[in-house]
């Protein structure tokens, strides 16, 4: 059985974006009491640090970060129409920076195999100089770069299973041969990016790899999509360590959104990563909470995942079956086939 670091705390309640908004305290507050009654073995809960101001610059305009501190001192700021700042919101946003972080440093300390930060807000929105779509500074693409600029990582790779394309990863590192950034996504959809030719540009030509899927699709779609071109793109990348921004907005149940995906898929999904980072790089992979506003199918989807970390990687899998994604998939892999085999 693999040993899971699971980081989440309390003060991930504190942001709060204003009454009725989807991104709610109650999402974490679920899952802090489903959390609360997992008794799997080898589950190690730590408790999460903030991120520094140096590792939020890693992504972040020093501007930015500095506006982002000053809203600390108001009673709210908005950035945009869905993304409003109260005076937690500053501590909260460096809190899940550091919370990711946390698990990283988890996993290359050999405190755990792997690790899943439950934590909010959520990141994959968020650009070097501005917030958007619920998101303040990029969880992930912060950890990616403290990988590969301040442990010396050479590879990282990064897969995004929110039903909104990551934008702000994406963007972050579009231009980088040092991150593989894989997006599945509901398109068309918010916030309008990520279509099959958005590759990468200069030495990042390849290293973006996007599959905009339809709505409707679920799990079947969803797993030939990792079967055909994720892991086969990440075997031939071999990541030194391997990041999820996990969101559980294509769900079949949440009300942003029109995907079919269940618990069972994303915990497919969990599995298939897992096995890929045990191929390439010593089983190293820690995952973030993105979205997911179905308060139940949220709940029950991180546990599945978080039951599914802890079991052995050399299980078998089950094979994703072909299905209405066919003509999408030969479309991702002959735009990418100057850069991989498929």
């Amino acid at each position: 059985m693999l040993k899971t670091a699971l980081i989440t705390d309390r003060h991930y309640l504190d942001h709060f974006p204003g009454r009725g908004h989807p991104e709610c305290p109650e999402r974490v507050k679920v899952l802090l009491d489903m959390a609360a009654g997992l008794h799997r073995e080898r589950l190690e809960r730590i408790a999460p640090r903030e991120a520094t101001i140096a590792e939020l610059e890693l992504c972040h305009d020093p501007r930015y970060v500095a506006l982002m501190r000053q809203t600390a001192a108001r009673e709210s700021y908005d950035f945009d129409p869905d993304t409003h700042a109260s005076r937690a919101t500053y501590h909260t946003s460096i809190l899940a920076a550091g919370g990711f972080l946390t698990a990283v440093e988890a996993v290359l300390g050999g405190q755990a195999d792997n690790g899943f930060a439950i934590v909010r807000p959520p990141g994959h929105h968020a650009l070097p100089d501005h917030a958007m779509g619920f998101c303040f500074f990029n969880n992930v693409a912060i950890a990616a770069r403290y990988l590969t600029h301040v442990k010396g990582m050479d590879r990282v790779m990064i897969v995004d299973w929110d039903v909104h394309h990551g934008n702000g990863t994406q963007d972050i590192f579009y231009a980088s041969p040092r991150v593989l950034y894989c997006s599945l996504h509901q398109f068309p959809h918010y916030p309008g990016s990520g279509s099959v030719r958005e590759i990468g540009i200069d030495e990042g030509r390849g290293y973006t790899v996007n599959l905009p899927l339809p709505a409707t699709f679920g799990d079947r779609e969803y797993l030939s999509a990792f079967d055909r071109v994720i892991l086969p793109v990440g075997r031939q990348f071999r990541p030194d360590f391997l990041l999820v921004s996990a969101g559980f907005d294509c769900h079949f149940r949440d009300p942003l959104a029109d995907m079919r995906v269940t618990e069972q898929g994303f915990a497919a999904m969990a599995r298939r990563l897992k096995r890929l980072a045990a191929e390439c790089c010593g089983g190293r992979m820690a995952l973030v909470l993105e979205g997911g506003y179905d308060l139940q199918a949220l709940a029950s989807s991180v546990r599945e995942v978080v039951e599914e970390l802890g079991r052995d990687a050399a299980e078998p899998l089950a094979p994703g079956a072909p299905d209405r994604e066919a003509w999408l998939l030969e479309k991702v892999m002959k735009e990418l086939s100057p850069f991989w085999n498929f």
